[in-house]
């Protein structure tokens, strides 16, 4: 942390989904839009989950306002959270993808007068920013080539759901995926995970004993026999979150379980899927496009991205620049900087 200078512009944002919330201060009052300097991060706070579908807008709000108020604290002692002291906030929240959700979270921003301009937007959309900045800073990157352009790009999500979205350079954006358990999230850790344990169920059905991995599943979730599993996942309220946790067992027997290796490939065909419906359509062709990677499941398993590229190199819709994104809520800065930016250019 750097010691704050008058005078200063700040602009904020937070990263919230399922597990916790992040925000980000940052002092740009000497940094220009693509210039290749780091970001001077002034103040951080950190709460518990803020996805509103999860926990609700009450629960939401609260760890919202803990996280901001504490890194105005530590970026600004002197600057209450009703003073409007941050110029531009980007809040991202899982959860909040549709227009009525995001005016809600609109509001209530609007209410805690910490910043003079706010923007709401689900967690997919500063992915894309965040691979740019990410992009930017590495030495391997060079800040005036086409081939660091992210204004043509798909970015995909992994992690107990899954979404792949898309932006072209005049702004159309896509999506496909997203479906949530029921109806979608094809190769996502959820779908992985259930298909582990149908994959119990099938063996069971024929009579074959089980297979280590299978083994490792029922014993994850403490059963020890197949039909156990009826009662287990037809509850009052399915257990998705513990489902998706399976991938991780999946994941981890799928180079030498040929039932895990399958569904694993399975779930590569997905997802790579979900890239090519987006990237046709938006017209983009072979190494035509950038793709941020972002979510848990590639996160703790990024040879799962080595094996997407080369299903979309078979495909013939390679990725020109591919990125895992670190830290998300770069984008968000991002985006709050661009804007601040723009109004400074007008």
């Amino acid at each position: 942390m750097t010691t704050l200078k008058q005078p200063t512009t700040m602009i904020l944002a937070v990263d919230g989904g399922g597990s916790k919330t992040l925000c980000w201060i940052a002092d740009v009052s000497s940094y220009s839009t693509h210039h290749d300097s780091e970001y001077d991060i002034i103040g951080c706070g950190q709460a518990g989950p803020s996805n509103p579908r999860s926990v609700g807008f009450d629960q939401a709000f609260a760890n919202l306002e803990l996280a901001i108020r504490a890194a105005i604290t530590e970026a600004h002692p002197f600057a209450s959270i009703g003073t409007r002291a941050i110029a531009i906030a980007c809040i991202s929240l899982a959860g909040a993808g549709r227009p009525e959700e995001q005016q809600r979270v609109q509001n209530w921003a609007h209410g805690l007068a910490f910043a003079q301009q706010t923007i709401v937007v689900d967690d997919v959309v500063p992915l894309r920013f965040a691979a740019a900045y990410e992009t930017r800073r590495s030495a391997r990157a060079n800040v005036n080539s086409k081939a660091n352009d992210w204004n043509r790009s798909v970015t995909l999500v992994v992690g107990t759901g899954s979404i792949a979205t898309g932006y072209d350079e005049h702004g159309r954006a896509v999506r496909s995926g997203g479906w949530g358990y029921l109806l979608g999230d094809e190769g996502s850790g959820y779908a992985i995970g259930l298909s582990g344990l149908r994959s119990i169920c099938q063996s069971h059905d024929r009579g074959l004993a089980l297979s280590e991995f299978q083994v490792a599943l029922l014993e994850r979730i403490q059963l020890s026999h197949p039909t156990q599993l009826i009662g287990w996942i037809y509850r009052d309220s399915v257990p998705r979150t513990l489902i998706a946790e399976l991938a991780e067992t999946v994941l981890t027997f799928a180079a030498t379980d040929p039932a895990a290796g399958s569904i694993i490939d399975d779930a590569v065909i997905a997802l790579t899927n979900e890239i090519s419906c987006v990237a046709n359509r938006l017209a983009f062709s072979n190494s035509d496009y950038s793709l941020a990677l972002s979510g848990g499941i590639l996160t703790h398993h990024p040879w799962l991205i080595d094996r997407i590229l080369l299903v979309l190199a078979a495909k013939r819709r390679s990725p020109r620049l591919s990125h895992l994104v670190k830290a998300p809520i770069l984008g968000g800065l991002e985006m709050s900087e661009q804007i601040l930016f723009d109004r400074k250019s007008r």
